[in-house]
């Protein structure tokens, strides 16, 4: 049978850090996916699971309203927005999908640096999108630099995609910059969509939810499974201006957060300090990964986010050489613009074994 599939995926190829046909040593030490090394906040206790139950044998309340109230408080002391102004959906993955067929077709142009989350990408070129990269400078250890996305930045583009922190790098952009990168973009009706994947390692006050009601062109996307650890709930959300809810309403998402996740969920936020708790064991651990490194090279990188693109320049499979050493990263040519030179590092709850294993690495680096 001749199968008809949508044009833009005839020549399409996925691109994903996520393989399914690895075999890995018994003695691994699993610095891969991005997840808060610390786990999910104590409060959620097997007694909690016990209460949400009943929520398997039942569909979900969507659309929500109970669980998007609760962010809403949970923002309310940087921003005041109301419960229509977010959208969820499975993961932030999820929001992503459902937001590309919103507005990615075969004449959109995407400026985007790299690397940043390839997924993303990948999904807005299945739609026919057109990207346009910035590729960061190895000389600058992969600095994100504001000035050239303005000055790049033209009428030709209707959508611009930043994650914040930055996936790989784990560097974060001010929220001045991001507003500085909105007004611009506003200017010439092009969409500024900011991931916050990795949003609950930074501030609460640098998110760009804090801009959604003064920029109207800003859609600021967030996620339970880094931060908060609950990466197998699947729950991500979107907060976005009043103006476009009526257009998200076309994608409503029905169905697609599970009734146990609406129970743990507000939890979750209730517990504001897991999350500085993890933040500040994981800038303590990530300084001594980092002051380890001799021979390596790190990009910049902000202590309390859990990740950082290691490379080297000997032209050599990086993530095989950790590896070797039973150290599973992320494959750098999994990502735009980096190669097999550089692998993406998820800082461990106990780096010291890491860290030993590291300068094994180094050793065969020298």
């Amino acid at each position: 049978m001749k199968y008809r599939i949508r044009k833009s995926l005839e020549h399409y190829e996925i691109t994903s850090y996520v393989h399914a046909d690895e075999v890995f040593p018994e003695n691994l030490i699993d610095c891969s996916l991005g997840i808060n090394p610390f786990g999910f906040s104590p409060k959620i206790t097997k007694e909690v699971f016990a209460e949400a139950y009943d929520a398997i044998s039942a569909y979900p309340d969507f659309p929500y309203e109970k669980l998007r109230q609760v962010i809403c408080d949970y923002l309310s002391p940087i921003v005041h927005v109301k419960a229509d102004q977010v959208a969820l959906h499975g993961g932030s993955m999820g929001v992503i999908w459902n937001l590309d067929k919103m507005i990615i077709d075969e004449e959109t142009n995407i400026l985007a640096v790299a690397p940043t989350f390839s997924s993303t990408l990948s999904d807005m070129r299945s739609l026919g999108g057109h990207i346009d990269m910035i590729e960061l400078s190895e000389k600058e250890h992969f600095r994100v630099n504001v000035e050239e996305i303005v000055n790049r930045l033209s009428p030709k583009h209707h959508v611009i995609y930043l994650d914040n922190p930055n996936n790989p790098t784990g560097q974060i952009m001010a929220i001045s910059d991001i507003e500085k990168i909105a007004k611009k973009a506003l200017a010439q009706d092009t969409y500024l969509i900011i991931d916050e994947a990795y949003g609950d390692f930074m501030d609460l006050s640098n998110s760009a939810v804090t801009l959604v009601n003064d920029y109207p062109n800003v859609i600021a996307i967030k996620t339970f499974s880094k931060g908060f650890g609950l990466a197998g709930l699947r729950v991500g959300y979107l907060v976005m201006h009043k103006d476009f809810e009526p257009y998200m309403a076309l994608y409503p998402g029905e169905m697609t957060v599970n009734g146990v996740a609406t129970k743990i969920i507000p939890m979750a936020l209730a517990d504001r300090e897991h999350i500085e708790i993890s933040r500040q064991k994981l800038a303590v651990n990530k300084k001594k990964v980092l002051d380890s490194l001799t021979v390596l090279h790190a990009s910049v990188s902000d202590l309390s986010v859990p990740i950082v693109l290691l490379y080297t320049e000997k032209d050599v499979n990086l993530y095989q050489l950790l590896m070797k050493y039973g150290i599973k990263a992320e494959r750098g040519e999994d990502f735009d613009a980096i190669g097999q030179r550089h692998v993406r590092l998820r800082i461990p709850s106990e780096p010291e074994e890491c860290i030993r294993r590291l300068k094994q690495v180094e050793l065969e680096l020298k």
